[in-house]
């Protein structure tokens, strides 16, 4: 996690820079002045506040330019200068804003008439907090979208997301849709090029059927806008440190734990009381160094730098809208040459042929290019724990220490002299858009759209020994030393790592993917009557080839070719190798919506989609249909309640059932496979023979998991729309999960089974936004909040056969842990007599104290597996919550966003510490001692100690990952 500081600016430039004097008064939807109001020119600090009549006058440097008029409680407005003296403003209220129009599946729709459970993040909101992906920006602002972000890594920092948290115990990704083409990367679009988000969360993302089980993103782009040319450009520059960074124990005190198992076990000391002061002094780091792994590994700052350069314009026949935006991040690593680049290019191209058609040309591309160690950034962190703080991460005179085994050195790692990852992602995503309206009959539409999305893949992979130093203590220390002085005469370097000579992978992947729809629709008013509806078919076809190479035996990482690899000089074998893959995949779609509405009180909406798959059979399974009924009642709008709850100016009721299909599994498994294996022994050289042999069993029933999906809430505003109040209740059964049976077949056969549909999963919860607006003067306040509250349980799941029925997975949450409960701290030999003990050889050395209490769970005296019981911690937050809030005064504004999780947990890694690996400072801080028998942690241990082992783990390992973050300032 990084915490981020940025500094943000803006120019904009116009094709007439003939500076205006501009006035006029802002005024709310009833006419009344609004005092305090800011008035900026946009993309520029020039700006000014109105007056206690809601007047203001500003000088504008081009008289093209665009106001924007912002209060907060009110919708933000951007109001065209077009060389206008006078340009006067009406505010809409944020509590009337039900005439805005939200983005919905294949259209739009008035916010007053969405029945599903629907949120929107502005364009604003995701361009407050300067992340460098979309996907981080969104934690915290939407309720019931759980936001992970696993790393910090630039490139591999787009954070994981879920909707309603897990639903199924295969693929839970959410459908993302840019520009209404499904699966395209968020990530990959400039934060600023983005219109309007949605996210839709029930029955309403039915619309898309196909994968929409898991819910659905919408992102539309900006669009052209009428006008002379406008240019802005936008550049942050930000410095960044992880927030927190493990706590590990310094070298005396990690000496004196081992001393003290060593005094358990009854052997003798390893460190002398000499060493641990020699260790605490710090002056003698040739022989008693204490290492800081994690400082020496990581920068204090890190830096980014972001840049985007937009232009709109056009007039009414042509708009057109392009943005080219780079970014750059050198990476957290202290001693290696990471780097990341994003380049982005962006253009929307709107042309009206004539009062009939139109058409649309889109066109995103992106390409980043990234260099990374070798070493993940988790192997990394886990290396880092482990080492010990008496080991040099590297000598005084900056040669690299020794590992732990195998090159586990994780400082030389994380550098290049290990190796590099080189990795380059192009993609290119034109697409063409026709619309004809029919002037014969109003409101009929046709659309066509056709989407060619190509992403290309280019890496190098080149991993090498690393030499690392070992120091000749002996030696040293004969020759009169003392741990002070300079002991490079007395290193050795020799290559390590977890192979023995340099090895060089390269991969090209290439995929694409063409979507083509046409869309039919017929949208009409009839007095209090509104009908909207439209038919459309979709055809998705997808084409994925890749190629590796592999080599070994390279003189130099200079040329990292395949072509100057080496050979065995024993086998005189060039170890070339090579692979190549090929993946076909398609779906056809026939979907429709038709909604109704009576007077914008009584609101009703049917969806129906059937979708094929080619990953499914077509004698078996590979058609679904899958409807989804809608309804609502704007019961506010109904005289009884005008005449007797006036105080609660909006209320909508609404409730939601739908079906959903999810086809994200293995494809062609109703097909019997055949791959190349190892092959067979034949003939009188014993030699192996490859060729083909089956390597699945088919499943021809196999079909579409299938999501049942209620929901049933109510939106409202009260006290002309200063306090807004949101409630959604949702439960969903997903059915046929498609999982695999609790079988096998012989390993030597090579053949494994299919997934067959019959996994069951409850989920069900609750998610809410409440939001209070005010002004007093030139002051107003907002403060928005939403909390979500999300728990899923398995019904059907094919589990083996257990000992005793309460450790069976079936009841309890995806992720679940089956381990020991630890009730306590063993003070001493007399702390609860006759309770059973795990075998602790060493506890009478310790007094009988400071080994873990274990349950004696099913109450027969032993304490055996049991003993063990499911423990409902998973590390998706079942709670989410964030809280906004907005301060202005005249042309002064400040926000600020908070963003919390709960029911979330994370297991310490306490098996690998002792004489594998550190300890955590936590817990060594308050460790049971014979003189500290009241500690809320064990006695220091070994990993082979029973208690450490894997075999009996207890949930004292698992920790509350609950936060409560303050995420944004701005």
């Amino acid at each position: 996690m990084l915490l981020c500081w940025s500094l943000p600016a803006g120019i904009v430039y116009g094709d007439d820079l003939q500076q205006i004097q501009v006035s006029g008064t802002i005024v709310d939807e009833n006419g009344v002045p609004l005092p305090g109001v800011n008035v900026v020119v946009k993309g520029t600090t020039i700006g000014i506040t109105t007056d206690i009549n809601g007047r203001f006058t500003l000088t504008v440097p081009d008289r093209n330019a665009t106001l924007v008029a912002s209060f907060i409680g009110y919708i933000t407005q951007e109001i065209p200068v077009a060389g206008r003296n006078v340009v006067d403003i009406s505010l809409a209220s944020e509590a009337l804003s039900l005439e805005e129009v939200v983005v919905v599946g294949y259209g739009t729709q008035k916010k007053v008439n969405v029945i599903g459970s629907v949120t929107t993040v502005s364009t604003a909101e995701i361009t407050a907090s300067p992340t460098n992906t979309v996907s981080q920006s969104l934690g915290g602002r939407l309720p019931g979208l759980v936001v992970q972000q696993t790393t910090g890594e630039p490139g591999r920092d787009d954070a994981d997301l879920l909707i309603r948290g897990q639903n199924t115990l295969g693929n839970n990704s959410v459908l993302i849709v840019v520009d209404g083409i499904p699966e395209r990367d968020m990530n990959s679009i400039e934060p600023g090029d983005i219109e309007s988000l949605t996210v839709l969360k029930d029955a309403s993302a039915g619309i898309y059927g196909s994968r929409a089980a898991n819910g659905v993103i919408l992102i539309t782009t900006k669009r052209g806008t009428e006008g002379a040319p406008r240019f802005e450009y936008d550049f942050h520059h930000g410095w960044g440190q992880p927030t927190v960074l493990p706590k590990m124990t310094d070298a005396a005190t990690y000496a004196q734990m081992i001393n003290e198992v060593k005094t358990y076990r009854g052997e003798a000391l390893t460190y002398t009381p000499d060493d641990i002061e020699k260790y605490k002094s710090g002056e003698y780091p040739w022989t008693h160094p204490n290492s800081d792994w994690f400082r020496e590994t990581f920068k204090t700052w890190t830096n980014t730098g972001h840049h985007t350069f937009r232009v709109t314009g056009g007039s009414p026949t042509l708009r057109y809208f392009a943005s080219f935006g780079t970014q750059s991040d050198n990476g957290s690593y202290k001693r290696t040459a990471t780097t990341y680049n994003r380049y982005n290019f962006k253009t929307n191209l709107d042309v009206q042929i004539n009062k009939s058609i139109s058409l649309n040309f889109d066109v995103n591309a992106s390409e980043e290019d990234m260099t990374f160690p070798t070493k993940s950034t988790s192997s990394i962190f886990s290396g880092l724990i482990r080492n010990f703080p008496n080991s040099p991460a590297v000598w005084p005179n900056g040669l690299y220490g020794p590992d732990i085994e195998y090159g586990d050195q994780p400082l030389a790692v994380s550098t290049f002299d290990a190796g590099f990852d080189d990795t380059k992602h192009y993609r290119i995503n034109p697409m063409l858009t026709a619309t004809v309206k029919f002037p014969w009959v109003k409101g009929l539409v046709l659309t066509g759209n056709y989407a060619y999305d190509m992403y290309f893949q280019v890496r190098k992979y080149f991993v090498k020994p690393v030499t690392l130093y070992f120091l000749d203590k002996a030696g040293y220390l004969a020759a009169g030393n003392t741990g002070k002085e300079d002991g490079s005469a007395f290193l050795t370097g020799i290559p390590r790592g977890t192979i023995a000579e340099p090895r060089l992978t390269d991969y090209y992947y290439d995929s694409r993917r063409i979507t083509n729809s046409l869309k039919l629709s017929y949208d009409r008013s009839f007095g209090v009557h509104t009908i909207s509806a439209f038919a459309a078919i979709e055809s998705m076809d997808y084409l994925n080839k890749g190629i590796q190479g592999y080599r070994r035996y390279f003189i130099s990482d200079q040329l990292p070719y395949l072509n100057a690899g080496g050979t065995d000089e024993m086998s005189n074998n060039s170890n070339l190798q090579s692979t190549t893959e090929i993946a076909l995949d398609a779906r056809l779609n026939y979907f429709g919506r038709a909604t109704y509405n009576y007077a914008e009180k009584y609101l009703f909406e049917f969806t129906l989609r059937r979708d094929g798959s080619l990953r499914f059979s077509k004698d078996a399974g590979r058609w679904g249909m899958f409807p989804s009924v809608l309804m609502g009642w704007r019961i506010s709008s109904e005289d009884f309640w005008k005449n007797n709850i006036a105080f609660m100016n909006y209320l909508k009721l609404k409730a939601s059932w739908g079906q959903m299909g999810n086809d994200a599994v293995n494809a062609f498994q109703y097909l019997t496979l055949y791959g190349f294996n190892t092959g067979f022994i034949a003939g009188s050289s014993k030699n192996y023979v490859s060729g083909l042999a089956q390597s699945s069993v088919p499943n021809p029933n196999i079909t579409w998991e299938v999501a049942n999906i209620f929901n049933a809430g109510f939106e409202s505003q009260m006290f002309s729309g200063r306090i807004r109040w949101d409630v959604d209740a949702f439960y969903q059964r997903r059915t046929n999960i498609l999982w695999k049976r609790d079988a096998s077949v012989p390993d030597f056969t090579g053949i494994t089974l299919p997934d067959e549909n019959f996994g069951i999963v409850d989920s069900r919860g609750i998610e809410t936004s409440l939001g209070y607006n005010d002004r007093v003067g030139n002051f107003s306040y907002a403060i928005n909040g939403n909390f979500a509250f999300a728990r899923n349980k398995i019904v059907e799941y094919d589990e083996p056969a257990r000992p005793v029925e309460w450790q069976r997975y079936t009841g309890h949450p995806i992720g679940a842990i089956l381990q020991y409960n630890c009730i306590g701290i063993f003070d001493d030999a007399d702390d609860m007599p006759g309770y059973p003990r795990v075998s602790d050889p060493y506890a009478a050395r310790s007094g009988g104290g400071g080994g873990i209490i274990i349950e004696d769970y099913n109450k027969d005296g032993k304490i055996n597996s049991d003993d063990r019981i499911m423990y409902d911690y998973t590390t998706t937050p079942e709670i989410t919550y964030g809280v906004t809030i907005a301060l202005s005064w005249k042309n002064f504004s400040l926000t600020t966003l908070f963003q919390g999780v709960g029911n979330t947990w994370y297991r310490a890694d306490f098996p690998i510490m002792g004489t594998w690996g550190n300890y955590w400072q936590y817990y060594a801080e308050d460790r049971w001692t014979p003189e500290n028998k009241t500690a809320s942690k064990p006695r220091s241990f070994e990993r082979v100690e029973d208690y450490w082992r894997g075999d009996y783990l207890t949930d004292f390992d698992y920790y509350n990952h609950a936060f409560l973050r303050w995420k944004n300032l701005e």
